[in-house]
């Protein structure tokens, strides 16, 4: 079989034939790529825009230019009560195809400016749930007092930092996880008080250093006495943009000759894909930590039992083909689910239940393109 889009030979694993099958759905036939992309595309994560409030006319910012053919609304009108999205249901019309009726539906349903979910002073962070105290923060949840992140979780007191975790007083970490004090470290875990680091473990007081275990007071992968090193930190780390700019090119230098693992994981069983932490059963996973049962996953925090789907997390169960989701259970084809259960083909649904091709809905259960029914 070759994919769809791009033509390149497929080849299913026997597990992946046995997903599709569990979940109840034909092959895709898209390759791995393909389908990750026909899935993100939906998401504009960090390009911002300033526009119009059309319900109150204030200029506000937004992750939709004024030129799309959406209403949007600012986030403390869209989540008000002046307005509910159940006034815009309809019913299904059987003479024309569901996706033409759902399409129309999000055309004139108001979406919100910023997803940002229960964010605290976080006014300008996007795709982010319970955030506090946060600026530029996108695609990161549960932090306090961080500024200019992607995908970072649960950090607090930091600055400029990419898919990094259970860090605090920290500045310009990548895929780095419980670090305290640390400064441009990298692909490490359960440092303190180091600066340019790459694939280090446990570590504490260490300076331009790669692939080190439980190692302190190393310079350039040299051991120094405490009090050796300590003086030649006050020559290392001065504080200025100019000694700065020559650890950084003395450390892209040394990444150049460092051994790189095949595979950035951590404590993990039976996983393949690349930075998974904590996990079990994951396989083609990528940026996921805390997971079980994930297959074909990016990036995916304490999920399970997904398959086929991106930017999935915290608590999110038993999904198919889902996008940007928190606490979505039993559910396929959505994007920005929030703590719903059984929800199908839906655009932007926060705590509901039973729902399908809805759009911009809160706290519903049992509706149909936006239109209320009874359980039966």
């Amino acid at each position: 079989m070759n994919c769809k889009t791009c033509k390149k030979p497929i080849v299913r694993t026997a597990e992946e034939v046995g997903l599709y099958k569990k979940f109840g759905f034909e092959d895709s036939s898209l390759c791995f790529e393909c389908d990750q992309r026909n899935r993100i595309c939906f998401r504009n994560e960090r390009k911002l825009y300033m526009r119009k409030c059309d319900k109150t006319g204030e200029n506000i910012v937004s992750i939709y230019s004024q030129d799309k053919p959406y209403k949007v609304y600012k986030s403390e009108v869209w989540y008000g009560d002046s307005w509910d999205a159940i006034e815009y249901g309809r019913d299904f019309n059987f003479e024309k195809s569901f996706f033409e009726q759902f399409a129309e539906l999000q055309k004139i349903v108001p979406r919100i400016a910023l997803s940002n979910v229960n964010g605290e002073n976080s006014d300008y962070c996007n795709m982010t749930v319970y955030n506090k105290n946060c600026y530029l923060v996108f695609g990161g949840d549960y932090n306090q007092d961080v500024q200019y992140g992607t995908l970072c979780m649960k950090n607090i007191d930091c600055l400029d930092m990419d898919f990094s975790d259970n860090s605090e007083q920290s500045y310009f970490l990548g895929d780095s996880v419980d670090c305290y004090g640390c400064q441009y470290v990298f692909d490490s875990n359960n440092c303190n008080s180091c600066y340019y680091l790459s694939g280090c473990t446990g570590c504490s007081e260490c300076i331009l250093c790669t692939n080190l275990v439980k190692k302190s007071y190393c310079i350039l992968n040299k051991q120094y006495s405490e009090e050796e090193y300590l003086e030649k930190k006050k020559e290392l780390i001065t504080g200025s943009y100019k000694q700065r700019q020559e650890n950084w090119m003395i450390f892209l230098e040394l990444l150049k000759k460092r051994i790189v693992k095949f595979s950035h994981q951590i404590a993990c069983e039976n996983c393949s894909g690349d930075y998974i932490k904590n996990s079990k059963n994951c396989k083609y996973a990528f940026d996921t930590g805390e997971s079980e049962d994930l297959y074909n996953v990016v990036v995916g925090y304490n999920a399970k039992d997904c398959f086929n789907s991106s930017l999935i997390g915290y608590n999110s169960e038993v999904c198919y083909n889902m996008q940007s989701t928190i606490r979505a259970v039993d559910s396929i084809f959505g994007y920005f689910v929030v703590e719903s259960s059984g929800m199908a083909y839906c655009d932007l649904a926060i705590n509901c239940h039973d729902c399908f091709g809805c759009v911009g809905i809160r706290h519903k259960r049992n509706c149909i393109l936006n239109k209320q029914y009874s359980k039966d």
